[in-house]
């Protein structure tokens, strides 16, 4: 069985015997980038059947509470962006707020403001760079194509290529194309863990180039259809995360690593 459908099986095996289970569920699809860490767990383009990652549990759990089926898909970030655009997915994570990509997704607000208590995470993102540079700072700062670092970088006056995954910007900067990376820094960190020639060869400049928050950002549409299920489910998550249940399975997932 396909990871995917092992999770929309589960998913709605889980409503099954509660208030929900008597209504039609409400599809979520929801899309984000490859990875392999605690949080998301990928294998060959899905999640993982077995052990799919906190996040991933948590936002079943949240839609399973809500009345809603979720799916993951798994694409390049500027085009998950493109697929909410477009409504050709239901939302994005973990999706920091701008001004731009409220134009077409909904975040959890409150006081006309987004409300950091249903993020899904806090993050930081961090300039990678090499440990011993062979040559002189050139400025020139890789980003993840489409991501909400670009224009802080462009703010502190760096010049920038968006390249699509983790693993190439980092052998970028150990191969000296580029002065460094900036990336998320969980996701960084959990490629280096896995990487020992690209550990050795690189280091993480302190302090983080800026904090943010991540949040589950839903299509226009979606909210329009299913408003009373969007506002559940974001609510949902700050619920679960405060729980103890929550607090052991993020402690089991990093014990693994």
């Amino acid at each position: 069985m396909k990871a995917i459908g092992f999770w929309a099986l589960a998913t709605f095996g889980l409503l099954a015997g509660n208030s929900w289970a008597s209504s039609a569920l409400v599809p979520m699809v929801l899309v984000t980038t490859p990875k392999h860490t605690d949080e998301i767990r990928v294998v060959d383009g899905t999640i993982a059947a077995n052990r799919p990652g906190h996040h991933a549990e948590l936002m079943v759990d949240a839609g399973k509470q809500c009345g809603a089926a979720v799916e993951f898909r798994f694409v390049p970030w500027q085009r998950a962006l493109l697929q909410v655009k477009n409504g050709d997915a239901d939302g994005a994570f973990s999706s920091s707020y701008d001004d731009e990509r409220a134009t077409y997704g909904v975040y959890p607000m409150i006081n006309g403001k987004p409300d950091s208590s249903r993020a899904l995470k806090g993050y930081s993102y961090s300039l990678y760079v090499p440990r011993h540079p062979a040559q002189a700072w050139d400025g020139r700062v890789a980003a993840e194509r489409g991501s909400s670092i670009i224009p802080r970088l462009v703010e502190q006056g760096f010049s920038h290529v968006e390249i699509n995954d983790t693993v190439t910007m980092l052998r970028m900067v150990a191969g000296g194309r580029v002065s460094a990376a900036a990336i998320i820094t969980s996701v960084a960190d959990a490629v280096l863990a896995d990487a020992p020639d690209l550990a050795a060869a690189l280091t993480r400049r302190e302090p983080p180039i800026e904090d943010k928050f991540g949040y589950v950002m839903l299509s226009k549409a979606f909210h329009t259809r299913h408003q009373g299920v969007a506002e559940c489910f974001w609510s949902a998550i700050r619920d679960i995360k405060a729980t103890p249940l929550h607090a052991e399975r993020v402690q089991s997932y990093q014990a693994e690593k």
